[in-house]
């Protein structure tokens, strides 16, 4: 591991949580683990390309409600390690570490809220331990698969083309700088510090360029295997369920996505469904606020 990324106090003072660290695979991950040992346990995990920063106001009111809180940092993003070869980001292994991390925390019938690729991976650690799921919240994610967006978007085909690829969100940091087309406008200079330090040069982002290349294309593409057992399990998967959508997601939208996790997970209704106007990809920081209900929700119905 290198050099550990300090954060300023401006960015420190909104995101003021115990780092920790654990060693996983060679590489070294960060996390936060707050609140008491003995609450129960929600993991909240992120997409691309965040980090658990996303999760700053969440935490501290599902901590005074007596929750138990995880955030990891994926690796290649955030305070994690960030090595610089793409295989070692396939999503099984994303998956496998996740794993790894959740055994080493002892962590069991968890509410789990599952945003972008925090969607494939969790969904894929819950395949491996199917102990670990009491409650899912669902929010702009998928299984692994690529959308009518991204499979009609020439920019999305481009990415996974060897040299357009990394030009573009590597050297440049596309996929970093288009965040801010995917958020409020109207967050503070310290929110967007928060979410850019992490991949401040072209040596950070290759966890960025690794997870849109990692969006399945068809029956030949490495992450499809894993998109096709999640497909299979959702029915099985008996749980409260909560969606919280971003309307104004082109990328996920709530018709695609949304509709096929109603189709599938058995306690997933229309009614459990909370469709945020106006709100884009990243939709917890558009609806901080309904998002934390409905992890309470799914939790006080999970652990009644």
């Amino acid at each position: 591991m290198g050099p550990r990324l300090e954060l300023p106090p401006h960015v420190k003072a909104i995101y003021p949580f115990e780092s920790k660290y654990a060693a996983v695979g060679g590489y070294t991950l960060h996390y936060l683990d707050e609140g008491p040992r003995d609450g129960h346990v929600m993991v909240l995990l992120h997409g691309n390309p965040t980090w658990s920063f996303i999760y700053r106001d969440f935490i501290p009111r599902l901590v005074s409600s007596g929750y138990r809180v995880i955030a990891p940092d994926f690796l290649g993003f955030g305070l994690s390690d960030k090595p610089a070869e793409e295989s070692v980001y396939a999503i099984v292994h994303h998956v496998g570490r996740l794993v790894a991390l959740l055994d080493h925390l002892n962590v069991s019938n968890a509410v789990l809220f599952l945003q972008d690729w925090g969607g494939p991976i969790g969904m894929g650690a819950v395949l491996a331990r199917p102990h670990l799921l009491a409650g899912l919240v669902l929010a702009n994610t998928f299984w692994g698969e690529q959308s009518d967006f991204q499979r009609n978007v020439p920019f999305w085909r481009a990415l996974h083309a060897p040299i357009a690829g990394p030009l573009l969100l590597g050297r440049r940091g596309m996929f970093v700088n288009a965040l801010k087309l995917s958020a409020p406008a109207d967050m503070p200079n310290a929110v967007w510090d928060g979410y850019a330090l992490p991949f401040a040069d072209a040596s950070s982002r290759m966890g960025t360029l690794a997870f849109p290349r990692a969006i399945s294309t068809g029956p030949n593409h490495p992450t499809q295997e894993l998109a096709d057992r999640i497909r299979e399990a959702m029915p099985h998967w008996n749980v409260p369920v909560r969606l919280v959508w971003g309307e104004s997601d082109a990328v996920f939208p709530p018709n695609e996505q949304g509709a096929e996790f109603i189709a599938k997970l058995p306690r997933a209704t229309l009614e459990h469904v909370r469709h945020i106007p106006g709100a884009r990809h990243f939709v917890q920081e558009y609806a901080a606020t309904e998002c934390v209900q409905a992890l309470v929700d799914v939790a006080e119905e999970a652990y009644r």
